[in-house]
């Protein structure tokens, strides 16, 4: 199926619920003229806080709405998650999304294998790099869930922060996806991709697509199970 126009979908919303431009902008906050441009496509959507402004005052699906506006539905997955953590479950519109939801966390799953161990301090294999990560089991694989959040990203690569930290690696900027407050960068390693989350700066992302930057996750973040023997 075709992705509706963000402005389409607007516009429909505000005639079906019999609204004027102008009663839309008061109930809003979104000024008349910016509405208007926003309705013929000259203008793209607005921030998270005011998406949720405009669902509430059209009777319009959150989810919806962002995509329409251009995110993807893993994006909305996590980005739905932070705001419900944010804000309480009292939303409706946010109440229904769980982390165990999140097709971001699904691309970030893995099943590796054990390399070594010491006691719970297992090093894992993803792709050409070797991780540290914490498990009880004995079994010779894990899953590894890497949450997008816990990846913490560096828009350069300081040698001494290699040297000294564990599960610090060089990446490339593969995908930049932004909306409002949150942006989703999607990294490209040795052998594997990863889902990073961060707060989006007022004056925009430092990232840009192909560029090299740091990664480092913490392995008291990373999550794993053993993965189960097949009979």
């Amino acid at each position: 199926m075709t992705k509706r126009p963000f402005g389409e979908v607007v516009r429909e919303g505000r005639l079906r619920k019999g609204v004027s431009l102008r009663r839309l902008s008061a109930q809003t906050g979104i000024e008349f003229s910016r509405l208007s441009r926003i309705e013929s496509g000259t203008r793209p959507a607005p921030d998270l806080s005011l998406l949720r402004k405009l669902a509430r005052a059209l009777d319009l699906d959150l989810m919806g709405l962002l995509v329409s506006a251009g995110t993807s539905r893993e994006v909305v997955d996590d980005l739905l998650w932070d705001e419900r953590l944010r804000l309480g479950d009292a939303l409706p519109d946010v109440a229904a999304y769980r982390p165990g939801d999140s097709a971001l966390a699904r691309k970030n799953t893995f099943r590796v294998p054990v390399v070594s161990r010491h006691g719970a301090r297992c090093h894992v294999r993803l792709g050409r790099e070797t991780l540290t990560v914490f498990s009880f089991s004995t079994r010779e694989e894990l899953e590894m869930e890497i949450p997008p959040e816990a990846v913490i990203v560096f828009p350069s690569v300081p040698a001494s922060v290699l040297e000294r930290r564990e599960n610090a690696f060089s990446m490339r900027v593969r995908k930049v996806r932004r909306l409002g407050q949150i942006t989703n960068l999607v990294l490209e390693g040795r052998g594997f991709a990863l889902n990073a989350l961060e707060a989006a700066a007022d004056e925009g992302t430092p990232y840009g697509v192909a560029d090299k930057v740091l990664v480092f996750v913490p392995a008291v973040a990373i999550r794993t199970q053993p993965v189960q023997e097949e009979d």
